[in-house]
């Protein structure tokens, strides 16, 4: 993972006081933690193999691509989103776990793959440097952005909107019919998670940040976890992965 570091100065909230209400601490022998989707299932990975953990069924994937896994997205848990950047592929799965497309394109190379609505996705192409949809019925594509300046560093997506944040720390938006919008300037990260439009968790030098973004605002958030692969933020619910232990937390605002 490539991390990125600047120094900002932005303002401490203190207002809100925020609480961690430890929920419970989990075994986990897994090697990445990819999150949890809206129904609270997780997802993890061995090596390619993927697992679906829920409360009370698991469904596992294995690929035969033959590349490494680059990002899982629960966005949508009706079709979930596998991408393979070094084989420049992707894999869509229903709620069962079954394959229900592949895409591999040799006219585009995806750099990132984001969900759009039921049978599209976001993907920015970096042949062209330009964010366009990818239909899955037709397998066809159209590019809806101009040349984008900066290297993106993280993304996100929605049915409507594909958001990103470039190696700045500028926060954009483009829409279906391409139009942009500067969202402005955000604290250093490096790893992010979002819970609401406006309530952020932000990791750098394993420690984990509130943002609040519309108030601009940081606050620290005190854990025990000393060790942060990676975690999600989903319903006030903060999930910490660490070498073999998911602890989960309730965000508390007073």
């Amino acid at each position: 993972m490539i991390k990125y570091l600047v120094f900002l100065f932005p303002i401490f909230l203190k207002a809100q006081e925020i609480k961690l209400l430890s929920q419970d601490a989990l075994p986990s022998n897994y090697d990445v933690f990819w999150g949890k989707d809206v129904v609270g299932c997780s997802y993890f990975s061995i090596q390619n193999d993927v697992f679906k953990v829920c409360e009370n069924h698991s469904a596992n994937f294995t690929s035969n691509l033959g590349g490494k896994l680059t990002n899982v997205d629960v966005f949508n848990s009706l079709n979930v989103f596998l991408f393979y950047k070094n084989t420049n592929a992707v894999v869509v799965l229903d709620k069962q776990f079954n394959q229900i497309k592949s895409v591999s394109s040799t006219t585009l190379l995806f750099d990132f793959v984001k969900p759009a609505s039921q049978n599209d996705f976001w993907f920015y192409d970096n042949f062209t440097q330009k964010i366009g949809l990818y239909n899955l019925n037709t397998d066809s594509h159209r590019m809806i952005s101009n040349v984008i300046q900066n290297k993106i560093i993280y993304a996100h997506s929605d049915y409507n909107s594909f958001y990103w944040i470039d190696d700045t720390f500028t926060y954009y938006s483009i829409d279906k019919f391409g139009k942009i919008k500067n969202l402005g300037v955000v604290p250093a990260f490096e790893q992010i998670a979002f819970d609401s439009s406006d309530k952020w968790l932000l990791l750098k030098e394993n420690q984990i940040w509130f943002y609040d973004y519309n108030q601009k605002k940081l606050k620290a958030l005190h854990i025990e976890e000393k060790i942060i692969k990676n975690f999600c933020f989903k319903d006030g619910i903060l999930a910490i992965f660490t070498e073999n232990l998911i602890s989960n937390y309730q965000l508390k605002f007073e």
